[in-house]
């Protein structure tokens, strides 16, 4: 977890800065993963040491944007290919 980064959302959970989340405790939510880890709030970019500040919204806005464009992206690519008969 030393690479965890979270968007603090509600005292319950957060929101996964990483880009593909590995970890048990990330689920997903839409195009986001939320993060459900008891420490989850540790995570955060302004309490975790990373030496330089992090836009935590931007950053998450970005993850969820990227996500959602490779996903349609795979869509278009199925549907080009259920046309052609692949």
């Amino acid at each position: 977890m030393e690479e965890c980064l979270t968007k603090p959302l509600t005292p319950a959970f957060s929101g996964c800065l990483v880009d593909a989340p590995a970890c048990t405790f990330a689920v997903r939510f839409g195009f986001s993963y939320l993060c459900e880890h008891p420490r989850h709030r540790e995570f955060h970019p302004d309490a975790a040491a990373t030496g330089h500040e992090v836009d935590h919204n931007a950053l998450y806005r970005a993850l969820k944007e990227s996500r959602r464009s490779v996903y349609l992206s795979k869509i278009k690519q199925l549907i080009e290919d259920l046309e052609q008969g692949a």
